[in-house]
């Protein structure tokens, strides 16, 4: 099952070797290691959220919710950049499904994966999948650069999300966080029922920071995920030509990683206890590694944790199962 994740790393590396090279901004990246605490991670104001009611599929009612974002960009260097070229980012958008017995059940915000399409086949799939076996309110928010956030800006979903352009992808991960917390403010507002959020792989990082920045959340559910960026950086193998043109550009073995440890983001400690997180683990993850997960689990003070003999890519094929447990989990929350 490694060979999964070795063969994503193959096919990320080739979509990079055809894209333009991202520019070097490593002089830039201070301003996010310096930056204070609110400064990084600001609160922002409940949106205006216009909710497109869609056809209901299969008993699941559906809706279009979409924003303006708040998001500001931290470096003055990149808010022309952010202005001019990224109209896409501009606009937060979500999908809602309801299935059938999610009346009176708390909620679920669900953030999606790397790289991930977040189409509407998507939606009509994974997410009703993901709502009717766990018999809750979906609420799936498109990050930047992916799905219909990436319009006009590159060939593949998301690949400008995470890359050597280390202030576009500090930005990337500061307006997700900002973009998650602004729908989830719409959200209680519009209803009081319990809300909690679930993410695989990066968006398991998403849901991670926002249960530190989050302490009402009812609960939170990383699948395959940690909060080590850094880690993740020098493991992952769909990010070698991001560490080989991060080397190009002056950053030296492990500088990336101490840099983010000093960094607000670094601060960042879940502020849910430990009843309230359940983890998912792969024990072959050549992305988010065991021994960083289980470090983490350990800081987190030890929550229940399920381990699935997979690794990164192949956990996709215990998304049933994981469906299952969340649900019984749920439950069993009240």
């Amino acid at each position: 099952m490694p060979a999964l994740d070795t063969a994503m790393g193959l096919f990320a590396s080739a979509v990079r070797r055809g894209s333009r090279r991202p520019l070097n901004t490593r002089a830039g990246a201070a301003r996010y290691r310096d930056a204070s605490f609110g400064q990084l991670f600001p609160r922002p104001a409940v949106p205006e959220v216009i909710a497109r009611r869609r056809r209901r599929v299969g008993g699941v009612e559906r809706e279009l919710l979409s924003f303006r974002s708040q998001h500001a960009p931290l470096c003055p260097e990149f808010q022309s950049r952010y202005r001019q070229d990224y109209a896409a980012l501009h606009t937060v958008d979500a999908r809602r499904l309801r299935p059938p017995g999610s009346e009176g059940r708390a909620r679920l915000l669900y953030l999606h994966a790397y790289m991930m399409p977040s189409t509407v086949i998507d939606e009509l799939t994974f997410l009703a999948f993901m709502a009717r076996r766990l018999r809750v309110e979906v609420i799936h928010m498109q990050v930047p650069y992916h799905g219909r956030r990436n319009r006009g800006l590159s060939r593949v979903s998301g690949s400008l999300f995470w890359t050597s352009d280390i202030v576009r992808s500090a930005e990337a991960m500061r307006q997700t966080i900002f973009d998650a917390r602004a729908l989830l403010a719409w959200l209680r507002a519009e209803d009081p029922r319990p809300i909690g959020v679930a993410g695989i792989s990066m968006g398991g990082v998403h849901a991670l920071a926002l249960a530190s920045l989050e302490p009402e959340l009812a609960f939170v559910m990383p699948c395959v995920a940690h909060m080590d960026v850094g880690a993740l950086t020098e493991h992952a193998p769909v990010l070698t030509t991001m560490r080989r043109r991060m080397r190009e550009d002056g950053w030296a073995p492990g500088e990336f990683t101490r840099y983010l440890a000093s960094s607000p983001w670094g601060a960042l400690r879940v502020a849910l206890p430990p009843e309230r997180i359940k983890l998912f683990a792969a024990e072959r993850d050549q992305f988010f590694r065991p021994a960083q997960v289980e470090a983490m689990w350990r800081r987190l003070g030890e929550p229940e944790i399920n381990w699935y003999r997979s690794s990164h890519m192949g956990f996709a094929r215990q998304v049933p199962r994981v469906f299952t447990r969340m649900g019984a989990y749920i439950d069993a929350l009240g």
